[in-house]
């Protein structure tokens, strides 16, 4: 079938499976958006923002929530092919141990194999 219904499944859905080959393909670019992110927006912000904490970050993270949304979409679906619950994506959360894991177990492990790979539907 091919064209934008898969690449939109494959940037903003959470169900399914991707490959390492997929997972990088999306991850490289995800992770140079948001070096570039830190580096151009994040200092012009708190030039808009200078007195304002929360107006700041509120303005941050509205910027940067589509790029939040691709990498758990994923990740989560990296953690399906790796017959992990989507739940293990929280881990990115935890700022240096979150990253390390993310190269590790989402990126260089083989996918699991076995009958029951199928994410259940209560998880995301």
């Amino acid at each position: 079938m091919g064209g934008w219904p898969d690449v939109r499944q494959l940037l903003f859905g959470f169900e399914g499976r991707i490959g390492r080959i997929a997972f990088w393909s999306v991850q490289i670019p995800v992770l140079v958006l948001f070096w570039l992110y830190g580096q151009h927006v994040d200092p012009l912000l708190a030039r808009w923002f200078p007195y304002s904490v929360f107006e700041g970050l509120t303005a941050a993270l509205v910027l940067a929530a589509p790029l939040i949304w691709v990498q758990c979409a994923i990740v989560i679906k990296r953690c399906h092919d790796r017959g992990k619950s989507g739940f293990w994506a929280l881990l990115l959360f935890i700022p240096a141990i979150g990253l390390l894991w993310l190269l590790v177990d989402c990126g260089l492990l083989p996918p699991a194999t076995g009958k029951d790979l199928t994410p259940r539907r209560s998880a995301p």
